[in-house]
């Protein structure tokens, strides 16, 4: 569940009468201040990416679903969640129990802002430390600092590195400016990066020159001046959904959806993406007269206790039709 909802903004109510058209409406799960120096940027996060449409729920043979339970194996018994505790496994493989006041002690300060803390080229960020992308709209008290911070990043080619606070976690974020609009992009850690070196390749050896060129001309003769978004898409999930629909006309195996629906599902994960671009600029050019202000920190809503990692046991009873919430494994 998004650790933040708000009502829409002018930066989303925009998109509200697409819903009649067909379109679906996307809802902003986080927001905060971009900031750096005096500037101050109010925004709203919105998920840049949908997922695969292709997961499936686990349901008994009348389309019950199952729900999840934590069985321990030494007490041959199924835990409540007052019996849950935070576990930290050691490379040792050893366990330490983490206590929720230990836990809150080292948990990072409660904020608001995507504090950027420098400037560098986006060229020099390396790709593979991009994570997940997220767009940021500009909230109704931007103004045209939005547009402003956005026009001057492109210009300059520049990426802002900074950090932000998100469902109790401290993320790194780039943000980038494309098509005068602001993206961010979470980034990995860099220990979270093995090198060639880890992995065990090879050290790189100079080709043959005549090799080289041969290569050079058998991908000249596959170039192309840009990519085909056709060729980007996923022929497995379209594959799945071509034959779930064939067996839900022929009326096998079909059941009601109202009994499948579980919570609900997190705006990062669920909600589609569509014409977004298209509604951060009529969001924009409805705000080019209204002036710039500060935003002030909103209180975050209460951090939800988290679980020790733990192995759900074949030997659990069967899950209830409307399983009971458990706690998250601290991550």
């Amino acid at each position: 569940m998004p650790e933040h909802r708000r009502r829409p903004s002018s930066s989303t109510s925009d998109a509200a009468s697409d819903a009649a058209s067909g379109a679906t409406l996307v809802r902003s799960f986080w927001s905060g201040t971009i900031t750096f120096g005096l500037v101050s940027i109010p925004v709203d996060l919105f998920a840049a990416v949908v997922p695969r449409q292709k997961s499936m729920k686990l349901v008994d043979e009348e389309g019950h679903p199952l729900g999840r339970r934590y069985w321990c194996p030494k007490h041959e018994k199924v835990l409540d969640d007052d019996e849950l505790v935070r576990g930290y496994e050691t490379d040792s493989g050893k366990v330490i129990v983490v206590t929720d006041e230990e836990f809150a002690s080292v948990a990072p300060e409660k904020s608001r802002d995507i504090e950027l803390k420098r400037f560098v080229a986006v060229d020099d960020i390396p790709p593979f430390f991009f994570d997940r992308p997220y767009f940021l709209a500009p909230d109704e008290r931007a103004g045209k600092a939005y547009a402003l911070l956005a026009e001057t990043m492109a210009r300059t080619g520049k990426a802002g590195i900074g950090s932000f606070v998100m469902r109790d976690h401290e993320y790194l974020v780039a943000i980038v400016a494309e098509q005068g609009m602001l993206r961010a992009e979470v980034l990995r850690y860099a220990d979270e990066l093995r090198t060639p070196e880890q992995v065990g390749l090879p050290k790189a050896e100079k080709g043959d020159a005549a090799r080289v060129r041969a290569f050079a001309k058998e991908i000249d003769a596959l170039a192309e001046a840009k990519i085909d978004p056709a060729e980007l898409a996923d022929l497995e999930a379209e594959t799945l959904r071509t034959a779930a629909e064939q067996k839900a006309n022929s009326g096998k195996g079909v059941v009601s959806m109202a009994e499948l629906e579980g919570d609900e599902d997190d705006a990062a994960t669920s909600a589609q993406v569509i014409d977004l671009m298209q509604v951060l600029r009529e969001s924009l050019g409805a705000r080019a007269g209204k002036g710039t202000s500060s935003a002030a920190p909103e209180a975050p809503s209460p951090a939800r206790k988290s679980a020790a990692k733990k192995t759900a046991s074949p030997k659990a009873p069967p899950a209830k039709k409307t399983a009971k919430k458990t706690k998250r494994a601290a991550e």
